[in-house]
């Protein structure tokens, strides 16, 4: 009873299973909020989560380090914080204009073979940071370039001109096999049924199948896809 009051409760000087406890409760509650935080893109965190993320921490750490901070005033302050991130990241999310404000807007470095010297310097890119991140992209000639936009993210986005576009299937009337992702068969041994009767297969088809390549039992099989394309493909299990 009196670890359990420790652990809510203000206490001069932590014991070891209180320290434990009030660390692993920590952990949980900061993955649980990071687990239901509103999902952005990689990249795309804005100074608002910066200085949520920083409070966050501060927060969960504050505890740990001095016994005499009250546990339940943290969780509080927690639950708070994540409330008012989550208002504002939707309001974002309704509202252009404060989405614009949260994230700014995506900025012109190079426009026509020019580079925007001012936007380089509002933003600390320098010549050489602009050459490097364009060899990044796979775009090393600023000849070629139409457009390089500095994204909210930070990231590069490079638009090259119609004469320097490498030539499509499309152009040349070239057919074009559909594309996809391959759906995963078998994953450690079990046959994901659900994904093998989307695609109107059966286990007798799949079982023919690897036998064709010596694999006897659906249990020795690590991996098996199938591409839109029909192609399968399989990994056995390693013998150690």
């Amino acid at each position: 009873m009196d670890q359990f009051v420790e652990l809510f409760k203000s206490a001069k000087h932590l014991s070891n299973t209180g320290f434990a406890v009030r660390s692993i409760v920590s952990m949980v509650l900061i993955y649980l909020m990071s687990k239901f935080l509103m999902k952005r893109a990689a990249g795309q965190f804005t100074a608002f989560d910066f200085v949520f993320l920083w409070m966050l921490g501060a927060l969960a750490v504050a505890p740990l380090l001095d016994g005499k901070i009250l546990f339940t005033t943290t969780i509080i302050a927690t639950a708070t914080l994540y409330y008012w991130h989550f208002f504002i990241s939707w309001l974002a999310v309704r509202s252009r204009f404060w989405s614009r404000f949260m994230t700014r807007k995506p900025v012109i470095l190079v426009e026509k073979g020019i580079i925007h010297e001012q936007n380089m310097r509002r933003f600390f890119f320098n010549n050489d940071l602009l050459l490097s991140e364009m060899r990044l992209a796979d775009s090393s000639d600023l000849a070629e370039v139409e457009q390089v936009i500095l994204e909210t993210s930070g990231h590069l986005s490079i638009v090259k001109k119609n004469e320097h576009l490498p030539p499509t299937p499309t152009e040349f009337q070239i057919p074009v096999p559909p594309g996809g992702l391959p759906t995963i068969l078998i994953n450690r041994g079990k046959v994901l049924r659900d994904n093998l009767y989307s695609l109107n297969l059966s286990e007798e088809w799949l079982e023919n199948q690897l036998f064709k390549y010596g694999v006897m039992h659906f249990k020795d099989v690590y991996l098996a896809t199938i591409s839109p394309q029909g192609e399968l493909y399989y990994s056995v299990m390693s013998s150690s």
